[in-house]
């Protein structure tokens, strides 16, 4: 599949944004210099349409959702950035397509028209999980289409099976994609800002899985440690590691850090074209 040629995992702290984070950037630096990283090695990639699925957008308990309006556009008003406004115009061509194969691998979504959204009461916009990873994107010179999704409650399995829909849906347009996953690690930090020794173990282990690309291990992670974690990207992981299921991929860590009590990690998956060399035949 050549017009997919990377994925990342990035997260998305308001303090990540500098007219936002004044001095906690600092803090942070790690993450933000691999969010420029990760949204430069994107750009270089020269995608067509982001792919985003965030779990802070419109959430329900048995579907994921899917924005269809021509355009979207959020801002950093409620963190005290008025101004800083990004839009976009949604992929309506990829996001049928998504639509389609969902359907055929009996996956719930539900499909967020302007009439939708009145009915259920849900604002058409950016939500921050997609607006943090979009600002640095954007800053790399992002310019294309977006297609914004919003992960919900559905089971691992079921996200996984979303992944592979959406795999699916890319591998039938001909233009180049590329995936971001937004989500932060474990929420379990003390006063001080140290993780404790479950939500350490979660961070770990999460970004071990995602650098091997290991799915089995995600499965079979403790529900304990998981539910201590507090965590706001495994459904978001779990969806990417569906749109690079079976495709010739490698994972890379670019940074975890976790100094204000919350993990933050940034990984790229970068497919690999040529095919998997198999070895030879003894004699």
């Amino acid at each position: 599949m050549k017009n997919l040629e990377i994925c990342a995992l990035m997260p998305h702290p308001s303090s990540m944004i500098p007219e936002v984070g004044n001095s906690e950037l600092d803090k942070i630096k790690n993450t933000v210099a691999a969010a420029v990283e990760a949204a430069k090695k994107i750009k270089e990639c020269n995608p067509q349409t982001i792919i985003l699925i965030t779990p802070h957008g419109p959430s329900f308990e048995d579907a994921v959702s899917i924005s269809v309006h021509p355009r979207l556009k959020g801002s950093f008003a409620a963190f005290g950035a008025p101004d800083l406004v990004l839009g976009f115009e949604t992929d309506g061509l990829l996001v049928r397509h998504i639509l389609k194969k969902a359907d055929r691998l009996g996956v719930n979504i539900v499909e967020l028209t302007d009439d939708e959204a009145k009915n259920k009461g849900i604002r058409l916009e950016l939500d921050r999980g997609a607006l943090v990873p979009l600002y640095y994107l954007t800053k790399a010179g992002f310019k294309g289409q977006l297609v914004h999704i919003s992960v919900g409650m559905l089971s691992y399995e079921e996200v996984y099976t979303f992944g592979k829909a959406v795999q699916a849906a890319i591998g039938s347009v001909d233009k180049r994609v590329a995936v971001v996953a937004s989500g932060n690690l474990s929420h379990c930090g003390s006063v001080d800002g140290e993780l404790n020794a479950k939500g350490r173990e979660f961070d770990l282990k999460v970004m071990e899985a995602v650098e091997k690309l290991n799915i089995k291990a995600l499965l079979q992670m403790d529900r304990e440690v998981v539910a201590a974690a507090k965590e706001c990207s495994l459904r978001s992981i779990f969806f990417i590691m569906g749109v690079v299921g079976g495709l010739n991929a490698a994972g890379e860590t670019l940074s975890y850090e976790a100094p204000l009590g919350i993990g933050y990690g940034v990984s790229l998956i970068t497919l690999q074209h040529k095919p998997k060399e198999t070895p030879s035949a003894k004699p």
